[in-house]
């Protein structure tokens, strides 16, 4: 039996994590020592993909999920087999 390994969206790990995305924002200021807005955390729910690692790690040490557990696809994989056709139709 394969392992499965279930992956949260950014947005479900912050809300687990009782965050607002301004919170998450003034956090990763202090992190990186640079303004950040609550719209760029809010881009970055919406668009996973175009993070970069350390961010990525930064995500999951706020969250204190392990990274891999974080989906930073554009899609969740249920939502593409949720919509696809049965090819024995």
């Amino acid at each position: 039996m394969q392992d499965t390994k279930f992956r949260i969206s950014l947005k479900a790990a912050r809300i687990n994590a009782g965050l607002s995305q301004k919170q998450v924002a003034e956090w990763f200021g202090h992190y990186f020592g640079k303004k950040v807005s609550r719209q760029w955390v809010s881009y970055l729910e919406a668009n996973p993909n175009d993070i970069a690692p350390g961010y990525g790690k930064a995500f999951a040490e706020l969250y204190q999920v392990p990274i891999d557990m974080i989906n930073f696809a554009p899609e969740s994989t249920l939502s593409y087999t949720s919509e696809r056709n049965d090819p024995h139709e």
